[in-house]
Parts: structure tokens; sequence; C-alpha cells
């Protein structure tokens, strides 16, 4: 039987822990973190090996999983009773976590004032307790140069007072007039990842005034998925691509650094390369205001302690280390994030105040709001996903909005409100 390159990464990484010599678990912490770039690859490995040297009878033992296969190599893991004590969790995945009983309450080892500062975003909280801490976060934002917005006489907006739908519209207009560029707009469609769908294109049906599920109870989403400002939302969406304002799909991410379109909506990742290219020409905005307030996706990967250590409290202090301003300030230096405290931003030289990129930290404490923090987000993501391309495609939105609804409703339904721990699991 030829076996998935998935499900044979994740039975080497339980054959290496079964293989183990013992080791006392009171000494010896077991981590693990998914694959990321090597700037932040490198900043997590100085981080721990900081911690090591600090914690003479305490050593973090830290593997790195392909991003690609974490999920599934987690899973495997808690089925076989061998989560590590330390692990990542990508944010809008951590209700799920508690609720199939992989990670246990932070704030029942740690005190609540150490995450005082931490931005909400960078809490991974679930049923009124914190699971996950963040030392970043990201943001999207509307990327342009002023040369651009100058000959078409716009105004350059700011945090406070961002652009308006109809300032918006009229701008992609004006620009699209011009025939300079080949769109005016490059939204990131391209990508065909449910969760960059959710993460991009959701805060822009909440600026509508809809959502991906009604927050109070987190139990339907009917009324607000398929509701008068969701439909309102859709209309909009499929009108950026029928009146050319956008294409569904780009070549590539490079379109506003090879002058392809006029702006381009994109996360703080990419401020290196067109800060680079553009220097004080470039412009870096909030995301329009279309109706209900300026809303960005909130949340990144974080620190989890899982429910079968057997040292909490050491695995509580690494977390403790890890939300030190110094280290946060550390990360968000190398690896150019959003750091998740104001005081370590004040330690860096991009986002503090002042700073080339402080308007990343601004639209991220201004803006953010996390997804929907439920053990159906997986359901949600991939249902919302499938909407809102089809409307990009021409489907009509009130059916792929139904649609939508009816899937995560059932799965609500099918999982009893996902009131509960996951059968067979605990807290």
């Amino acid at each position: 039987m030829r076996r998935s390159p998935i499900m044979f990464s994740a039975m080497v990484l339980l054959t290496a822990s079964c293989g183990e010599k013992p080791v006392d678990t009171r000494a010896n912490l077991h981590l693990w973190q998914h694959q990321t770039g090597p700037e932040e690859h490198e900043a997590n490995k100085q981080l721990i090996a900081r911690f090591n040297a600090g914690h003479p009878d305490l050593k973090i033992h830290a593997q790195t999983i392909p991003q690609g296969s974490y999920p599934q190599s987690v899973m495997a893991a808690a089925m076989a009773g061998r989560l590590p004590c330390v692990l990542t969790v990508d944010s809008p995945m951590v209700p799920a976590f508690v609720w199939a009983g992989h990670i246990r309450p932070l704030d029942d080892l740690i005190d609540r004032n150490a995450f005082a500062e931490i931005a909400p975003a960078g809490l991974g909280r679930y049923n009124g307790h914190i699971y996950a801490v963040g030392q970043f976060d990201a943001a999207l934002a509307i990327f342009t140069r002023r040369s651009t917005l100058a000959q078409v006489g716009a105004r350059i907006p700011t945090v406070q007072h961002p652009w308006t739908r109809e300032e918006f519209d009229g701008l992609l207009g004006k620009l699209k007039a011009t025939g300079r560029w080949q769109v005016p707009l490059d939204l990131g469609t391209r990508e065909p990842n449910p969760n960059w769908w959710t993460y991009a294109y959701s805060p822009l049906l909440q600026s509508f005034g809809g959502d991906l599920i009604d927050r109070g109870a987190n139990q339907t989403a009917q009324g607000v998925l398929n509701g008068p400002a969701a439909q309102q939302w859709a209309v909009w969406f499929r009108s950026l691509f029928v009146n050319g304002f956008a294409r569904r799909q780009e070549p590539d991410d490079q379109s506003l650094l090879h002058g392809r379109v006029a702006m381009a909506y994109t996360g703080n990742w990419r401020a290196p390369d067109l800060e680079k290219a553009f220097g004080k020409d470039l412009l870096i905005l909030p995301p329009p205001d279309l109706g209900h307030g300026v809303v960005i996706g909130g949340g990144s990967w974080q620190w989890a302690i899982s429910s079968t250590c057997k040292s909490p409290k050491e695995a509580a202090n690494f977390i403790q280390h890890v939300i030190r301003t110094d280290e946060i300030a550390d990360m968000a230096s190398a690896a150019g994030m959003i750091p998740s405290t104001e005081a370590a931003a004040e330690r860096t030289s991009r986002f503090r105040r002042g700073g080339d990129w402080r308007v990343f930290f601004d639209l991220s404490r201004a803006y953010a709001q996390q997804r929907p923090s439920t053990p159906a987000f997986t359901t949600i993501s991939n249902a919302w996903y499938r909407a809102a391309r089809d409307i990009m495609d021409g489907t009509n939105p009130r059916d792929s909005l139904d649609d939508a609804v009816d899937e995560i409703d059932q799965s609500i339904q099918d999982n009893g409100g996902f009131a509960t721990v996951a059968k067979g699991k605990s807290r």
C-alpha cells in the first residue's frame, strides 16, 4: 500500500517520538513549530536558545514540521497520545484544538496580567479562557504610489480618515480611465486558498455590515452571511471584475511592482520589496470604509500548551519567555511582523511611533477583527471560499450565499452546536 507524504511524515514523527529514550519530562520539553520563512525560523531558533541558556535545568527540544502537513501531524500525534508539550497553532484554529481536547488554558497556569498588554488579535480565546498567545500579527493594506494618486487628484487617506466606498469606487474609475494600467487594482484573488480568502475578503463583507456567522452565539450564519448586507457586498465584489477594476487571476503577485496595476491589496510582508522599489513614493493606506467601518483580518500563529503535557508549569515558563517585551521586539525586527505589544513596537525601528511601518501597527490596533471563534471555522472558511469564488465568477449571489449558510449551519447542527468537548477528549 502506498502511503501519502503527509501520512508518512506523521508516522516518522510518531516513530521518532516512540523510539526516544526515556527522559525526565520535568527537565526536557518537546516543542513543535510549523515551518516558516528563514527570518522567522532563525528568530525562533535564537529565542529557544536564549531560553535554554537562561534555564539550565530545563531544555527545549524543538522540531520543525512543514506547514502543509502540520495539521495532519498534530492530529496523528494527538490520536496516539504523543503531542509535544508546546506547539504552534494558527489563531483561527484555536477553538477547534480546544474542542478536540488538544490544548489547555494558559490562564490556568499564567496570571492573566501577563497578557494584559497583548493586542486582542494576539490572544487565542475560547469560552472565556486564553488558550494561545502570539508575538506578532499581520495586516492587509492598500499599497500604491504617491505619484499615482497625484495623477488623478485623489485624496491620500489616513488610518483615522479612510476612503469611503464612493471615494474608492470613484478612484478605481479614474485610474481605469487613464489607460495606463491593465487594471487599477490587484485584489490577490489568484490565491486558491480558503484561509486566504477568509482572511482577505470576509473583512470586506464585514465592512458592508455582513459577517460569516452570527457571533452572538456562533450557532448560525443565517441572516448575516446571506442577508441584505451580504448580498450588497456580493454585488459590489462582482462589479470589481465586471467593470474591469480587477482581474480574477493575476499571473503572479508582482503586479504593482511591475506596473501592471495602480494599487494592490496585500499584506505587510510585501512592504520590504515595494519600499525598495518605490522608496518615498510608496504609500501604505487603509482599506476603504465600505459603510460600516474599516475591517482587516486579525490573528496569526500562536503558542499553546498541549493538554497531555506532563510538565505544564515548565511549559508555562517558556510561554512567559516568549511574550517578554524584548523577545517580541526581536521577532518583529527579524521577521518584519507587527509586534503584539506597544512596548515591543517602541523597541523596533520600523514599528515605533514615527517608524516607516508604524501604519501596520496602527491599522492592526484600530481595525483588526479575528475570524469567528468557533470549532466550525474550517467549515466556515471552506464554504465562504466557494461562495466568494463563485460570486466572482458570475454565479447568482443569493444562491451562492444560501448554499454557504446551509453548509455551515448543517455542520454546527451535526456537531451539537460544539457545546461540549469532542467525545472522548478532555480539557
